[in-house]
């Protein structure tokens, strides 16, 4: 099959080489340096948009809560073994973020705002210090503990509520049991409500306030334990 001037391909006998789409080296190299500018152009803008997102972000900032329970002791519990735990926490507050109220039906997110750790842990640790001190005794261990740890009591917790209102107040709403060894007996089932102020501006301020608001629940379950060891009478037999 001849082309205009009677040459054929000599890759191919049936396909003329004129008849082929060919492309000179250096048209090819212009080609796609002009797609390659093209992108790059298209490309940029959007580039630029996130970078200036993650510079303009402020960097996260994380809190924890601190025992600040006094030095006094409450009961003469030395060889009281305590345990302390599960706590459960309202599904609003089961987040790495700190958790502020606009109203009494509208929660704010502070995304920037951060427990160190998580607040169950932090809630946890907080509470089994401010029992040792009060109760006097190095034996009150976190759930889960060994299984070799016997314990004489466990109190377990469901916080409902542990966040600032529009008026300033750190609320703590929270239902607590005392359980007796291995879940044998449940010797106390309290419901108790506490607040305290947020004595200056911040989210340091409002922290120091939460863990004020815990030292309160402390006493109030140090003093039960210390009731409930001068005669240990469980509800199950009443």
């Amino acid at each position: 099959m001849p082309c205009y001037g009677g040459k054929t391909s000599p890759r191919s006998a049936d396909v003329p080489l004129c008849w082929r789409k060919s492309v000179a080296p250096n048209e090819e190299i212009e080609l796609v340096s002009a797609m390659k500018k093209k992108l790059l152009r298209n490309l940029l803008p959007l580039a630029l948009v996130l970078f200036a997102g993650c510079a303009s972000s402020p960097p996260s900032r994380f809190y924890v809560l601190t025992p600040e329970a006094s030095g006094k002791q409450l009961a003469n519990t030395s060889d009281l073994t305590l345990g302390v735990g599960p706590v459960r926490l309202v599904a609003y507050l089961e987040r790495p973020q700190i958790v502020s109220r606009d109203s009494a039906n509208q929660i704010r997110v502070e995304e920037f705002e951060r427990w160190g750790g998580t607040l169950e842990g932090n809630i946890t640790w907080v509470l089994a210090e401010n029992l040792s001190r009060l109760l006097g005794t190095g034996a009150v261990v976190t759930y889960p503990w060994e299984r070799v740890v016997e314990t004489d009591y466990q109190i377990a917790l469901d916080i409902r509520r542990f966040d600032p209102g529009s008026d300033g107040q750190v609320q703590l709403s929270v239902q607590w049991r005392v359980i007796g060894k291995d879940g044998s007996a449940l010797y106390a089932i309290e419901r108790s409500e506490f607040s305290e102020p947020v004595a200056g501006s911040g989210f340091a301020a409002q922290v120091a306030a939460q863990s004020r608001v815990l030292a309160r629940l402390s006493e109030a379950i140090a003093a039960r334990i210390g009731v409930l060891r001068s005669g240990s009478r469980s509800l199950s037999d009443s």
